[in-house]
């Protein structure tokens, strides 16, 4: 189990609904932890998407909208948080 309260930087988490390997309910948990603790996140579940839906390579689970999304809300992450 994560050390949470270790946590020192903000987190950007970007998971898929569908996801198999980190599930929406465990997604719901780790947010809900962070906020009790205070720490600093910004985390979105992409409705209806499989796991790797931004690897363009793998066609049978590929998004391209929220592919495009996740990758906007990343720069706009790294724009806030990385000087």
């Amino acid at each position: 189990k994560p050390k949470l309260e270790k946590l020192q930087a903000p987190m950007l988490g970007i998971y898929a609904e569908r996801d198999q390997f980190v599930t929406p309910e465990s997604v719901r948990q780790l947010e809900a932890q962070l906020k009790q603790l205070g720490k600093t996140a910004d985390i979105h579940i992409y409705p209806g998407v499989d796991h790797a839906f931004f690897n363009d390579t793998r066609p049978e689970v590929y998004n391209r909208e929220a592919a495009e999304d996740a990758w906007r809300r990343t720069l706009e992450f790294f724009g806030k948080y990385l000087r």
